[in-house]
């Protein structure tokens, strides 16, 4: 916050008082434009550019100070900046896949579906996965899913049993969720939150005050198109052996 207020002084103290600023390349001030997004544009003052430029100059002036006085030798700065530049990467990273993903009309389609479906869920909760599929077993031998939720209490369980919309849940039950009709259990057991879970939808409707399909289309595209980026992201982690 300091920095900001001290680049907005020197930017106002630029203001009117010709001095040799350093040039900046037109494109680093595209690229700031950018960043605004294009309804926010609309809304910037008729010389954003040029203040932009001066933002950029007076910056690049501290910039170069600071190399002056050899900050860039010293380890703390020099391990700051190594985190800043992984964390800038990783946000273009992200963008990027966004830009490059993807989603057709059936999908968007079928994500409207669940975004707008309303459902019941009777869940039991398991310490771990092998935890969870013993108690499939029972279910195969004619348990009722009811009956396990007897043996496996749990606080959370009246909760879950009030009907809620697909898309307020947490992507990790959405995504098996959405593909379940009413009376189907989850063949596997479902991983959130260090613990396991078996489902069961006992109601499921559409809601009927959910927005025409054509009008939430583009908001629908973008929500597939961050969580399909958020998948690949979670398996690239995984494969690194990071679990987030």
């Amino acid at each position: 916050m300091k920095h900001k207020r001290l680049l907005t002084f020197i930017v106002l103290a630029l203001t009117g008082i010709s001095i040799a600023a350093p040039k900046i390349d037109s494109a680093r001030v595209d690229a700031m434009l950018e960043q605004f997004g294009n309804a926010e544009q609309n809304q910037l003052p008729p010389d954003a550019r040029q203040q932009i430029e001066k933002t950029l100059a007076a910056t690049d002036i501290l910039k170069a100070e600071a190399l002056k006085q050899g900050l860039d030798k010293q380890p703390a700065v020099q391990a700051r900046w190594k985190n800043l530049e992984a964390q800038f990467y990783a946000s273009q990273y992200e963008e990027h896949l966004l830009k490059t993903i993807s989603v057709s009309d059936s999908e968007a389609l079928a994500a409207y579906g669940n975004l707008t479906r309303i459902v019941k869920l009777a869940q039991v909760r398991f310490a771990t996965a092998d935890e969870a599929r013993a108690a499939q077993q029972l279910l195969l031998k004619g348990l009722s899913f009811e009956k396990l939720m007897e043996r496996y209490p749990n606080p959370d369980q009246p909760a879950m049993q009030e009907p809620l919309p697909i898309g307020r849940l947490p992507v990790e039950i959405a995504n098996i969720v959405g593909n379940m009709q009413k009376g189907d259990v989850s063949r596997e057991p479902v991983a959130y939150q260090n613990e396991f879970y078996l489902f069961k939808i006992t109601a499921s409707e559409q809601a009927q005050d959910a927005p025409p399909f054509e009008q939430v289309k583009e908001a629908v595209i973008q929500q597939v198109k961050q969580q399909k980026a958020q998948e690949q992201i979670d398996q690239l982690l995984k494969a690194n052996g990071i679990s987030l």
